[in-house]
């Protein structure tokens, strides 16, 4: 008797209108399998970075190994932090309406943006920590710093294209965001949400 009453009420729900558009629910359903590959890729690179770096802290014990195996797991730390606090309540809509989607997007398109500001000062961290390091311990590393960062070797020649990639993503995924999130806005408008 329950689940024919509710079933009625669902039948209700469904027959009353509230459909959303079809693009607006494929954006949202497209974000939802991002999100979740995502997760999967940064759960990944957790167990490869931070489990490799414990194992070989564990096995040598020598202090610059277990100074970098700490180093990198304070990384994985903030890149875990950005991506809980940025994607709270932003996995499923609140309920199944127009409103609610359009609410969802912009509430995605705003935690990716301030998510791009983080992860641009943690890829930074990142790198001074990295290079350093390398610098410390490289037989090369006994160059002045500044002759050994710019052209000395062919591996900081690639960090150095890899690290202008990255920001040069960064940057196209910014103007993207920004520009759905004015789409979505206006949307959220036209519909009555913010």
């Amino acid at each position: 008797m329950n689940l024919d009453a509710e079933l009625d009420v669902w039948r209700r729900q469904w027959q009353s209108g509230t459909t959303i558009p079809l693009d607006l629910r494929k954006r949202v359903e497209r974000r939802s399998r991002w999100m979740k590959i995502g997760l999967i890729a940064d759960i990944l690179v957790t167990v490869v970075m931070g489990g490799g770096s414990t194992v070989w802290a564990l096995r040598s014990w020598q202090p610059d190994t277990v100074l970098l195996s700490a180093a990198i797991w304070l990384f994985l730390a903030a890149a875990w932090t950005i991506v809980f606090t940025f994607s709270r309540g932003s996995w499923s809509p609140s309920a199944v309406d127009t409103a609610a989607f359009v609410d969802l997007s912009i509430r995605r398109c705003r935690g990716t943006l301030a998510a791009i500001r983080f992860a641009a000062g943690l890829f930074l961290c990142e790198i001074a920590f990295s290079l350093g390091w390398i610098h410390h311990y490289s037989p090369e590393g006994r160059k002045p710093i500044w002759t050994w960062l710019f052209f000395s070797s062919l591996r900081i020649d690639i960090i150095w294209l890899a690290t202008l990639a990255f920001f040069g993503f960064l940057i196209w995924y910014r103007r993207s965001q920004r520009a759905e999130l004015a789409y979505l806005v206006n949307l959220g408008q036209s519909v009555g949400t913010d």
